[in-house]
């Protein structure tokens, strides 16, 4: 049975039609007639070959829902709008209905994720996209609509025309920095307007620009977001909203989600360690110990998100106005039970920042998540979605954000085992890879066997490509293996400017990726025994406050450099190197004129 959620009334439907949510979209009000008499709960079909075969021998219309289990309006259209008597007859008459979790199935929810949860596609009986509905839709707009597709009335859309790549990475990287810079906010900070999210990736590249690129005024633009940031902290329980309405920072949406808790922990924890003020320190620890007590899973990694309702009676506004003992005595609202690997390996990443940033406990969760997340890694090398499913596709996301993570503990321990697997997972996403005749990059995930018509073409996603080169690059240059390097610009270069200015904010991780691979890097190639010398000097190298620096460890006789005598640093670009470098000390100046040799 798919996992859908249908808990809140019509009566608190007419208190709440106002609302308007981007990730979960907003609504007219239904007309009261329709309200006052509803059929038995839509039993939705799976996705799956024989759902979509049945279609095509039927010659049924598809309906694809594809909902979140924190949307309020999500929930608000499952009781209401697949509720109503005249829309339950035309879909039992002439349809097929799908729901699909946008957690559990990634690839689905980038393909629709501009038009927001519930986003519903309607499609022709061979799976041909006829129409798709941002957000929330009344059951009277909805019958008739779908009375039109079942009567032939809306043919099919012919297939988008795909935009020409662009493979310049500078012309690329302006682009990208172009679009970005262009939905900064300069009145409350942050990128984009109307709804205010708290993003990771832009209020990094911000960093980024201010420390390597000289850009000072980009510090105070990322400081200033995270101002409005940090007013989405849940000041009882922790733990960050996911978004904020009206171009303000004070009108929340409460779920929260554990992708934004990662992409917030990790801005708060860099402005810590950039600025040194207990306000970001502060910040962190207090979306570190939301993801710790709420989020964290009792085998390791940690849950998907929390509602923001607690019940039909009790909404997110009023449950979050009462201080820690009027929430004691109702209970809190519920927490979606499934471990992603994508959004924990992001959380591994997070957590890692807070420990570069010398935030308490954040390395010992980071290892015991990661360990647990290794149980998700299948034969072929690649890791599951879910964490506890022995089957399924395997995704960019997971891979991409694993990747990641395996590096940075690497860098955060000296410890070869999370290069070794790192290695592993570099090397198994090439069975992923599109084919450079075709355009390069990597695919969103393995061929599905239940796609048909317009799901049977995979997608190469932007930001999943971003977050992978990331990876790649790093590996490849912390194992001195060029292919890694090539795979990582082949995902760069997958994609057009079309693409990016589509992407908008979520692009943050791809621009980052252009500034990583066209820009000036400082490799720190650590060589010692494991000793208490080479562990100061691997310390001090990860906590260096330089977004462009890199971090390997080797034992004497690994790696490409030599050993000394005593543990040392070597620290090189693509085109020299430093003398050896024994005392912590001098790590950071040796560091900056490596860089300023670029």
């Amino acid at each position: 049975m798919p996992r859908v959620l249908r808990f809140l009334s019509a009566a608190l439907l007419v208190s709440l039609v106002s609302l308007v949510a981007a990730g979960c979209g907003g609504a007219p009000t239904p007309s009261p007639e329709t309200a006052a008499s509803a059929a038995p709960p839509l039993q939705w079909e799976e996705w799956s070959p024989e759902t979509f075969e049945r279609a095509a021998r039927e010659g049924r219309y598809v309906l694809v829902s594809v909902q979140a289990i924190w949307c309020h309006w999500c929930h608000v259209m499952n009781e209401e709008t697949f509720g109503d008597p005249r829309v339950r007859r035309l879909l039992d008459e002439r349809f097929v209905a799908i729901a699909v979790d946008s957690d559990a199935r990634p690839d689905l929810a980038d393909r629709f994720r501009d038009y927001a949860w519930p986003a519903t596609v309607l499609l022709s009986p061979d799976a041909e996209i006829v129409v798709a509905l941002r957000g929330y839709r009344n059951p009277d707009v909805f019958a008739e609509l779908l009375r039109e597709v079942a009567a032939g009335e809306r043919p099919a859309a012919p297939p988008a025309e795909a935009p020409a790549v662009e493979t310049d990475l500078e012309t690329l990287r302006a682009e990208a920095r172009e679009m970005l810079d262009g939905l900064y906010d300069e009145g409350p900070g942050g990128w984009g307007q109307r709804q205010k999210y708290p993003y990771g990736a832009p209020v990094e590249h911000a960093f980024f620009r201010a420390r390597a690129l000289g850009e000072t005024e980009w510090e105070g633009r990322a400081l200033a977001s995270l101002a409005g940031y940090a007013q989405l902290i849940d000041p009882v329980d922790g733990g960050v909203y996911q978004y904020s309405l009206r171009n303000r920072w004070d009108r929340p949406h409460f779920e929260r989600i554990a992708a934004v808790q990662a992409g917030a922990l990790a801005a708060f924890a860099e402005a810590h360690r950039l600025t040194g003020e207990a306000r970001w320190s502060e910040a962190a620890e207090q979306v570190q110990g939301y993801l710790e007590t709420t989020l964290k899973a009792p085998a390791g990694g940690w849950y998907a998100s929390q509602d923001a309702d607690l019940s039909h009676e009790v909404t997110g506004t009023e449950y979050f106005a009462l201080d820690a003992a009027g929430r004691a005595a109702l209970g809190a609202p519920r927490v979606d039970p499934h471990v992603y690997t994508d959004l924990s390996g992001r959380i591994v990443v997070a957590l890692l920042e807070a420990a570069r940033a010398g935030l308490p406990g954040a390395l010992d969760q980071a290892l015991v998540g990661a360990e647990a997340l290794e149980g998700a890694r299948a034969e072929d090398g690649l890791f599951l979605h879910e964490v506890g499913v022995t089957e399924g596709l395997r995704y960019l996301r997971d891979q991409a954000w694993m990747l990641r993570a395996e590096l940075a503990l690497h860098e955060a321990t000296g410890e070869p085992l999370w290069l070794e697997r790192a290695q592993r997972t570099g090397e198994a996403m090439a069975t992923l890879a599109r084919p450079g005749a075709q355009g390069g990059g990597f695919y969103a995930h393995t061929p599905d066997p239940a796609a048909r018509g317009v799901f049977a073409e995979r997608r190469v996603p932007l930001d999943e490509n971003g977050v992978a080169a990331r990876g790649l690059l790093k590996l490849g240059r912390v194992s001195y293996e060029e292919r890694f390097e090539t795979m990582a610009r082949s995902a760069l270069s997958s994609q057009s400017p079309a693409a990016i200015r589509d992407a908008g904010r979520r692009g943050g991780h791809y621009l980052l990726g252009l500034e990583e691979f066209v820009g000036p890097y400082v490799m720190l190639s650590v060589v010692g025994p494991g000793d208490a010398a080479t562990r100061r000097l691997q310390e001090t190298a990860f906590a260096l406050p330089l977004p462009q620096r890199v971090v390997s460890v080797h034992r004497p006789g690994e790696g490409r450099y030599p050993f000394p005598g005593r543990p040392a640093v070597f620290l090189c670009n693509d085109a020299s190197c430093s003398r050896p470098v024994s005392d912590p000390a001098e790590l950071a100046d040796q560091a900056a004129q490596i860089l300023a040799e670029r």
